[in-house]
């Protein structure tokens, strides 16, 4: 009796020591290699970045759109420090807010990368949308990177092009 106890309690402890991020959005799931868990320090530098994401484009003489997919890539610029992403959300063309990608922060590590990927359907952006993301370091790092890549087109012809993230202010 006293085996099989002494299994599960291993058992137990393996599985829980794997979910190292318990509660890890789908989209980023398979990320998790890329990701660490939160650093203990508060954080000493903020930033937030604008990323526009084409979703559609108007094309020829404006009567026609054109829909795109769009990835989001996130990159952790810094050698040894920890990027803290605090907030990923997507907006429409009217600035209203359509997904909120983070229930709670996330860390990368050094080099780390994350992708979200809005499908080549999913027209909720429109002709405008973007993403704003909020990320921290309880370290001094450079600022991450931040791009938009748009790809599609119709039938066998294809287009793809890339929206690199601005700076822009925090409150």
């Amino acid at each position: 009796m006293r085996k099989p106890a002494i299994f599960l309690a291993l058992l137990l402890l393996a599985v829980s020591g794997a979910r190292a991020q318990p509660d890890l959005p789908a989209p980023l799931s398979k990320f998790a290699g890329s990701l660490v868990d939160l650093p203990r320090e508060p954080s000493t530098l903020r930033g937030r970045i604008y990323v526009p994401a084409h979703s559609s484009l108007l094309v020829r003489d404006g009567s026609t759109r054109l829909d795109l997919s769009v990835t989001l890539s996130v990159q952790n610029t810094s050698e040894t420090g920890t990027l803290v992403i605090e907030r990923i959300d997507y907006f429409n063309v009217d600035g209203q807010v359509i997904d909120r990608y983070l229930p709670r922060a996330i860390a990368l590590k050094p080099y780390g990368a994350i992708q979200i990927v809005i499908p080549q359907q999913d027209i909720r952006g429109g002709l405008g949308a973007n993403f704003v993301i909020d990320w921290s370091s309880p370290e001094a790092i450079d600022e991450p990177y931040l791009e938009a890549i748009m790809i599609g087109g119709p039938g066998t012809q294809g287009h793809s092009f890339v929206s690199v993230g601005r700076k822009v202010s925090r409150p």
